[in-house]
């Protein structure tokens, strides 16, 4: 025969049988969550930090009240609502695409790159993508059907057709075990990349000119130095020429300086040049130094510049411009110290010239008497003619010592 108290008595649910007056019967669980007749009223309560829900039946002259741990179903229900609610009101854009990468459902608050949510039900995702990025979306969305959880940014444009970009986080869609489809979240992050843009750009304008100023001192002269330069700015994917500004006139630096057209006026200035093969803008870097132009840098067809990387180039036009005056000052530093040195030789040798003649006619004073006054003057007046040309010589380099150190000074 079928036991049914031990049935009940081993439900999961707790159950109280009373006659109205007095309770005839509770299970094991009834007794152990305190369960009783006087709560058939009720549709949930908590006991301790559990959830139930209340069900009550009649049978003839008696009640029967059941009581089911509701804890995970209404927490199940609370989660359900919180996902709800970020897809109703989320600021982001969420969306639910079939097998096919069609929009089946989106958040109703946002509207993304200016659609609203009737226009995208229906269509294809490719459609807030330009069609190089298409490859890009198509790629992502295999992977999710094949149950992998992607992220990735493209470029997206708006119903006005302008650029933006999306960061998407596309996860599979599953239902009864299969993947049909896909769900995600987007968001517009244009700001972000630009800002992100601006500082690898601004980074490499600044590795240009940490690298340009390296070789400052590395370097012998201008015209190698120029060299390095146009070779590190190459390597940037830039092409430059320089030009030395020498008595009012531009000297060619670099090899095929002359095939660039600059215009007359030599100052700082970012605009489209008027080159037949000029593919974007062109910068023109003068080189100054105390105030005066020494030359100056162009940067071939280096398109867009950010406010950032303009500011970071014209650091160059003083910093070269103190290298062309460097070089120009070590150079002149040598010639003047050989052509001391070449005076000193010269002193030195004047000093001894002017010794033979001074101790000749010394000679001719002592033996005056013995060969005659007369002779003596004459040949002494000969000694003194010679005294004076070395003193001349001596006077020229003189003059050129003390110009040589005025100009230092």
């Amino acid at each position: 025969m079928f036991d049914f108290h031990r049935l009940l008595e081993d439900l999961p649910l707790a159950v109280v049988i009373s006659d109205g007056r007095s309770v005839l019967y509770k299970n094991k669980r009834a007794k152990e969550i305190g369960l009783t007749p006087e709560l058939k009223n009720e549709e949930k309560i908590f006991i301790g930090d559990r959830l139930y829900k209340l069900f009550t039946a009649k049978f003839e002259n008696f009640e029967i009240v059941f009581a089911m741990d509701y804890t995970q179903e209404q927490r199940n229900m609370e989660v359900l609502g919180v996902y709800e609610r970020f897809f109703k009101e989320g600021k982001d854009f969420f969306f639910i695409l079939d097998q096919k990468g069609r929009f089946i459902d989106v958040n109703p608050t946002y509207e993304i790159m200016g659609y609203r949510r009737e226009e995208l039900l229906g269509r294809n995702s490719r459609v807030l993508a330009f069609e190089d990025q298409i490859e890009v979306l198509r790629e992502n969305f295999r992977k999710v059907l094949n149950g992998e959880i992607v992220r990735f940014v493209f470029k997206a444009k708006n119903t006005k057709g302008e650029l933006r970009f999306v960061e998407v986080t596309e996860w599979p869609r599953i239902v009864s075990g299969k993947v049909v489809g896909g769900e995600g979240v987007a968001r517009d992050v244009t700001e972000r990349v630009i800002l992100q843009e601006e500082l690898e750009r601004t980074n490499r304008a600044m590795q240009v000119l940490t690298q340009i100023n390296q070789q400052v001192f590395r370097e012998r002269d201008e015209y190698s130095l120029f060299q390095r330069v146009c070779e590190i700015l190459k390597s940037f994917g830039i092409r430059a020429f320089v030009w030395l500004y020498e008595s009012g006139k531009l000297l060619e630096a670099t090899p095929l300086a002359s095939e660039c057209r600059i215009k007359d006026r030599i100052e700082f200035k970012y605009e489209l040049c008027s080159c037949e093969r000029s593919k974007g803008k062109t910068l023109v870097i003068p080189m100054t130094y105390g105030g005066k132009v020494l030359g100056v840098l162009v940067f071939c067809s280096i398109g867009d510049l950010t406010e950032n990387e303009l500011k970071v180039f014209s650091q160059l036009s003083e910093d070269l411009g103190f290298a062309i005056a460097h070089y120009k000052a070590e150079r002149e530093r040598k010639i003047m110290s050989n052509l001391l040195i070449e005076n000193l030789k010269q002193f030195e040798n004047l000093s001894d010239r002017l010794r033979n003649p001074l101790a000749i006619a010394m000679g001719y004073v002592e033996i005056a008497n013995e060969i005659g006054v007369d002779r003596a003057i004459k040949e002494v007046e000969k000694q003194l003619i010679r005294i004076m040309e070395t003193i001349e010589e001596l006077r020229f380099q003189e003059v050129l010592t003390f110009l040589l150190t005025k100009r230092e000074k």
